[in-house]
């Protein structure tokens, strides 16, 4: 799991990870692990890691299939649901999230993540140990960002991404930074997870950039205001703060402001990113002013959101925009779990709880943005694994 190797990438998550799955056979072997270690423990212990070695004993994939596949030459059929073309290629898409591993196996998994990151060059260890010592400024940032009369809604307070706490806890937070890196592991051949990361997210801030010149552009244009940048921006589910980095890239000289539901993320985040500014609320009602921002942006949350939370957190969108702004999401195609090998899709689907039927691959962004009154909304593939979607607000 790894925060987000599924965290709020919201930076983020399991689903950052696909390509950089261990094999059948090792996580066999993880399970083994479990079983073995746990002789001495309760039967009810024992049963489990015997559970989770006949689980995954029947996840089966071939040396061709450990493979993300590349970005489809076709246009993908989004009209239809996750759901009905899941049954098109018979695939089950059910699981059962925490039942399958024993706790030692998932430790186990956890440390062949962080070895396999640091293999590829990711500094894992020493990042959180960079965390850990800065441990006395991240408290007086937790003091000064901490809303104490912030409510956390009951699905943000389930175990998921690898941490029993999800994403309201300090180990989750020492991870983000090296999680954040290795989320591209798998998304292009040959090339190095700097490199990966750059071309990802590249893509993303150019076609944001330039949906502002055409779509708000043209708004501005029409009343006068040319050659206009945005002032403000709001990245929405900042996790720690690297993705409100990455979108003030787009728009240099852009007052830019991140938001999480999680006092943990947001106290990295103001230690990384001390030029922008960060503010602890919950995206489905924020407090924050009406029309206050040009620029609206989600990178990896909505997939970690059920399905109405979803809908709150983008009319809460629609709002603080201001007229003429526009509204930029980067997330996971669930369309893309058809096209991965069985292992590869439970292992993403079994720490995401709601990247399921009638949740997350229930969002339809075209119809609930539409709703909610957007207009020129534009749904493309970023990357072999990413959606972006673009709308804008009228003036």
């Amino acid at each position: 799991g790894l925060s987000k190797l599924a965290g709020s990438d919201g930076d983020a998550a399991w689903h950052r990870s696909w390509a950089a799955l261990p094999s059948a056979a090792s996580l066999a072997g993880l399970a083994a692990l479990g079983c073995s270690s746990a002789a001495a423990a309760s039967k009810r212990h024992r049963r489990r890691a015997r559970r989770s070695i006949a689980v995954l004993a029947t996840l089966r994939e071939t040396a061709a299939g450990t493979k993300v596949p590349e970005a489809p030459q076709s246009p993908r059929r989004l009209g239809e649901s996750v759901a009905s073309l899941a049954s098109e290629a018979g695939i089950d898409l059910k699981v059962k999230p925490w039942e399958v591993l024993s706790s030692i196996a998932k430790n186990a998994a956890r440390d062949w993540f962080m070895k396999r990151a640091q293999d590829r060059g990711i500094p894992w260890s020493e990042s959180v140990r960079f965390f850990q010592s800065k441990q006395a400024e991240l408290e007086r940032n937790f003091a000064e960002l901490c809303d104490t009369s912030v409510e956390y809604p009951a699905y943000y307070e389930m175990p998921f991404h690898g941490y029993d706490q999800g994403n309201l806890s300090w180990l989750a937070a020492y991870e983000l930074e090296p999680a954040t890196q290795s989320m591209c592991l798998g998304y292009y051949d040959g090339l190095s997870w700097q490199d990966a990361q750059e071309m990802f997210r590249g893509a993303a801030r150019g076609a944001i950039a330039e949906w502002w010149q055409v779509a708000a552009g043209r708004s501005h244009v029409a009343h006068g205001d040319t050659d206009r940048s945005p002032l403000t921006l709001l990245d929405v589910g900042c996790s720690g703060g690297f993705s409100t980095n990455e979108m003030a890239r787009v728009f240099p000289g852009v007052k830019a402001t991140g938001l999480d539901l999680s006092p943990y993320f947001l106290s990295t985040a103001k230690l990384t990113y001390p030029q922008h500014s960060f503010v602890h609320a919950n995206a489905e009602h924020t407090k924050l002013p009406n029309a206050s921002f040009d620029v609206v942006t989600f990178n990896f949350i909505l997939h970690e959101l059920p399905l109405a939370a979803s809908c709150a957190a983008l009319k809460e969108a629609y709002r603080m925009l201001a007229p003429g702004g526009i509204l930029a999401i980067l997330d996971v195609d669930p369309r893309r779990l058809l096209e991965l090998p069985p292992l590869r899709r439970w292992a993403f689907q079994v720490t995401e709880p709601w990247c399921k039927e009638g949740e997350y691959y229930s969002l339809d962004f075209e119809r609930v943005l539409s709703e909610t009154g957007f207009t020129d909304i534009k749904v493309s593939a970023n990357d072999p694994v990413n959606t972006l979607v673009v709308a804008k607000k009228e003036v």
